[in-house]
């Protein structure tokens, strides 16, 4: 019986087409950040402040950090799955990373979002 190459979450198939829908979402946000800037006649201190001021534009900031987060994930997966050959170290960097990746986004959180 082959299995279906979709239905496994974090298989092959699927991280390919996670990786390309995350990477369409993040051009989609740096887009729109992107000409959200070009209509401010001046960038400055201000102008920075309201941006943050609204929770549209602060949740908008927080999913791309974490589509980039995800994004990454798979990248580096696939580099350390294909270079790195030992075991326990192939293990310590997947933890390393995913601390440090897990701080980072709670950091995110606390910040953007002010929890």
């Amino acid at each position: 019986m082959v299995k279906n190459p979709f239905l496994n979450l974090f298989g092959g198939m699927t991280q390919w087409l996670y990786q390309r829908f995350s990477a369409i979402s993040i051009y989609f946000f740096i887009g729109y950040l992107f000409f959200y800037w070009i209509q401010i006649d001046q960038v400055n201190y201000q102008a920075w402040v309201q941006f943050f001021d609204s929770i549209f534009h602060r949740l908008i900031i927080t999913v791309l950090f974490l589509l980039t987060f995800f994004h990454g994930w798979i990248g580096v997966q696939h580099v350390i799955d294909d270079y790195v050959k030992n075991k326990i170290i192939h293990q310590i960097i997947y933890l390393l990373l995913l601390f440090s990746m897990t701080i980072q986004v709670i950091f995110l959180l606390l910040f953007l979002l002010e929890i």
